[in-house]
């Protein structure tokens, strides 16, 4: 690889980890669209579940006081088997039809009528999350948009949402590099330059995504939050559909 791709790929890390860092979302499907346009779908979907993991190891440090454990408790259960179970389907899916409708469902979380939750969604949910954004996470690698849908109908801060779903996020990604390297055989030493590159940048664009959300209040968060949320959802729906009529 040239110096001049290594500071590129240094830099759009950076772009997008302040995206993670401030919503906890939209940063993982740049990385994934940075990687696959440079290095191939084979390649970067297991390198961006390994910077994707020290971003949030990184959005662990800088918000773990704030961290809503119990949620994690939950999520964590079948973390490991929905992994597994998705890496043996990587060949079995059609990840098309799987984005196509990963994107309708979250668009019907952010605009339908949604019921009212004293006190947030059940924490048994989380449990069933952790198993299907796993098993997504295997297939259609990108399953932080999901994830983030059940985190908008719980009633908690910006900053508890960031800091409790990047935990859970990071378990995610631990399950999904355990298989890369034990079921798919991937090779993650031929890359380790590269990903001691790419982790310094996940880190450094973290702390200035923790920088920047403190000077933003949270109504307008919310706003921002669920209107990129659906810029998400509706590139996933185009994009699958283009994939299936072609």
């Amino acid at each position: 690889m040239s110096i001049t791709l290594y500071i590129f790929l240094f830099l759009a890390i950076v772009f997008a980890s302040v995206f993670s860092a401030l919503f906890g979302l939209a940063g993982g499907t740049m990385i994934l669209a940075v990687l696959t346009w440079t290095l191939g779908i084979k390649n970067a979907v297991p390198l961006h579940s390994a910077v994707q993991f020290v971003g949030n190891v990184a959005r662990l440090g800088v918000y773990y006081k704030l961290v809503v454990w119990k949620i994690v408790g939950y999520f964590v259960i079948f973390t490991l088997p929905g992994a597994y179970l998705g890496g043996l389907c990587i060949d079995f899916f059609n990840e098309k039809w799987l984005e196509l409708s990963v994107g309708i469902f979250i668009l019907m979380t952010i605009f339908m009528p949604k019921p009212s939750f004293k006190n947030g969604i059940r924490y048994e949910i989380f449990t069933l999350l952790g198993f299907l954004g796993s098993f997504l996470g295997m297939i259609v690698a990108v399953s932080g948009p999901f994830i983030a849908s059940f985190f908008i109908l719980n009633n908690i801060k910006k900053e508890q949402m960031i800091a409790t779903k990047s935990v859970c996020q990071g378990i995610t990604q631990i399950t999904k590099l355990i298989i890369f390297a034990s079921v798919v055989k991937f090779s993650f030493e031929k890359f380790g330059f590269l990903l001691l590159i790419l982790s310094l940048a996940a880190i450094i664009g973290t702390f200035i995504g923790r920088y920047l959300i403190e000077k933003i209040s949270e109504k307008a968060y919310n706003v921002l939050n669920n209107w990129l949320l659906a810029t998400i959802a509706i590139l996933m729906i185009l994009g699958a559909l283009m994939k299936i009529l072609m």
